[in-house]
């Protein structure tokens, strides 16, 4: 172990997600691969998780103690409407989003993004077999990580920074799908429409349409995907045409949930959709 000194801010990666409230991330779980467990034992450094970030901290010099380490953590995620809520590239379980510090592009901010475009919808996608990603899941095919592969891989090879701290964002995107109103009951004003008070979502004509049940309703579909939000400001409301003006059926119609996503084949290709269902 080196000498123990004031502990200082080392390395920090803050992990955004557009879905949620406050913008970031819920219930990440950091696990430390390779050899970065007995890097943190020999530098004394100290891991720090808020479900949101990992942080290190120690001695000013434990970064330079063994330069040509690479630090790595698989990055699990615990929140269970995280899956359906994320706009993730990677193809789950056979692939993972690989975040590593050395590729990094520089931001407006004080940090650096660990992936190439504004949001990890842009990120790196590494199969589980590939070299790197099986080191930092363990040799063993009977490993927990194979069984049930991580989110991420973040990889830190200290030989390529700059000096500490170390500051990163990972930004997750929030899930788009198309919306679709499904009207239950007796709707017997003419030309039903979902307008969007902000102009900015436009909804295709009413079409008859069945529950699995057989059940008969009536859908209202978006013309393009809404991303999905823990709090939604989207302001849409349920109207009927009508010579004298529109009439409001549904002042404020209720938003999708991340929860309850369906497939559906719309203009020739299958798209992920949020039912909302609305009773009369």
């Amino acid at each position: 172990m080196i000498d123990m000194g004031p502990y200082l801010p080392l390395l920090r990666v803050d992990f955004e997600h557009g879905f949620f409230a406050d913008g970031r991330c819920r219930g990440l779980r950091f696990v430390p691969a390779g050899d970065t467990a007995w890097w943190l034992r020999a530098t004394d450094a100290i891991e720090r998780h808020t479900g949101s970030a990992l942080a290190l901290f120690g001695p000013a010099q434990a970064l330079s103690v063994v330069p040509k380490a690479v630090l790595a953590w698989q990055v699990h995620a615990t929140d269970e409407v995280f899956p359906t809520c994320t706009d993730n590239p990677a193809q789950w379980p056979g692939e993972l989003l690989w975040f590593d510090a050395g590729d990094a592009s520089s931001d407006v901010s004080s940090s650096s993004r660990l992936h190439a475009g504004e949001t990890v919808s842009q990120a790196e996608v590494r199969p589980l077999t590939w070299p790197l990603v099986s080191q930092s899941l363990g040799h063993t095919s009977g490993s927990g990580a194979r069984l049930m592969p991580p989110l991420a891989v973040l990889r830190v090879p200290l030989a390529a920074l700059p000096p500490a701290p170390l500051h990163y964002t990972v930004r997750l995107a929030a899930r788009a799908t198309v919306w679709k109103y499904c009207l239950h009951g007796e709707w017997p004003e003419p030309q039903l429409q979902v307008v969007d008070l902000a102009n900015g979502v436009e909804f295709d004509e009413p079409a008859p349409d069945r529950l699995d049940n057989g059940a008969p309703l009536v859908a209202i579909r978006s013309r393009a995907p809404i991303a999905l939000a823990q709090r939604s400001e989207r302001r849409f409301q349920l109207r009927s045409r009508q010579r004298g003006g529109d009439k409001v059926l549904v002042k404020r119609l209720p938003v999708a949930a991340a929860q309850f996503l369906a497939r559906e084949q719309i203009g020739g290709e299958s798209r992920l959709v949020s039912e909302i269902h609305v009773h009369r």
